[in-house]
C-alpha cells in the first residue's frame, strides 16, 4: 500500500502541473477570444453545413484577437498610430467617469506590464492587525494637506491581493512603521501571485539591494 500511495502521489505530482498548465492556457484563451466566438461561429454556421466544435471556434477567436492586440501594438508604435490614439484618450479622458476608470487601469497595466518603476521599493507592513505582517510597495509620497492632517510622516503604499496583484488597497503608512525588504519588485510580485509558493532566492535579494 506504500508503493502504491508513494507512485500515486509521485504522478499526481507530475502530471499535476502539466494538467493546470493547459488548463490555465485553455481558460486564457477562452477568456481572450470571448469577444469574437459569436461572430466566427455565425461566419462558420453561415459557410459550413456541418457543426464545428467549440474549441476549435475559441482558438480561431482568440488568435484573431491576439493578432489584433499585436497590430494595435504596430499601429501605436509609429507616428500616425501615435497621434489617433492619442486623439481617442483625449476623447475618452474628457468624459467625467471614464476618465478615473481608465486613468487607473491604464496606470495598473503600465506598471505591472512595463514598468515597474512607480514602485520605489518592497516592505513589510503591519496588516491587517498587529503583529501580522504583509507585503506591500512603497509608491510615492502623500499630499502635503494629508501630511498636515495626519501629523505624521507618511507614504503611500500600495497592498496588493493574492493571486491578482492589480488589485489591492492603498493605505498610508508612517515611515517608521515600514519595514524594508531586500527583494525586487519582480520577485516580490511572484510572491504574491503564488500566494507564498516561489520564494526568492536569497541571490536575487542581493541582486535588488
Amino acid at each position: 500500500m506504500k508503493t502504491i500511495k508513494s507512485n500515486f502521489l509521485t504522478g499526481l505530482i507530475v502530471i499535476l502541473p502539466f494538467f493546470l498548465t493547459a488548463y490555465i492556457i485553455w481558460f486564457l484563451f477562452r477568456l481572450v477570444g470571448l469577444f469574437f466566438t459569436p461572430a466566427i461561429a455565425k461566419i462558420f454556421e453561415v459557410l459550413i453545413v456541418s457543426k464545428i466544435p467549440g474549441f476549435f471556434v475559441t482558438i480561431i477567436s482568440a488568435t484573431i484577437t491576439l493578432f489584433l492586440i499585436w497590430l494595435v501594438g504596430v499601429l501605436a508604435s509609429n507616428l500616425i498610430g501615435e497621434r489617433f490614439f492619442n486623439f481617442a484618450e483625449s476623447v475618452l479622458l474628457k468624459i467625467p467617469m471614464a476618465r478615473g476608470i481608465y486613468e487607473a487601469i491604464s496606470k495598473l497595466t503600465s506598471i505591472f506590464l512595463s514598468d515597474k518603476s512607480s514602485f520605489k521599493r518592497v516592505v513589510l507592513i503591519e496588516w491587517p492587525r498587529e503583529g501580522v505582517y504583509s507585503i506591500a510597495f512603497i509608491t510615492s509620497d502623500v499630499m502635503e494637506s494629508i501630511q498636515k492632517v495626519t501629523k505624521e510622516d507618511v507614504v503611500n503604499v500600495f497592498l496588493p491581493t493574492t493571486p491578482n496583484p492589480t488589485t489591492g488597497y492603498l493605505v498610508l503608512v508612517p515611515k517608521k512603521d515600514i519595514i524594508p525588504l531586500d527583494v525586487s519588485v519582480d520577485d516580490a510580485i511572484k510572491l504574491i501571485i503564488s500566494g507564498g509558493i516561489v520564494v526568492p532566492s536569497s541571490s536575487s535579494a542581493d541582486k535588488s539591494s
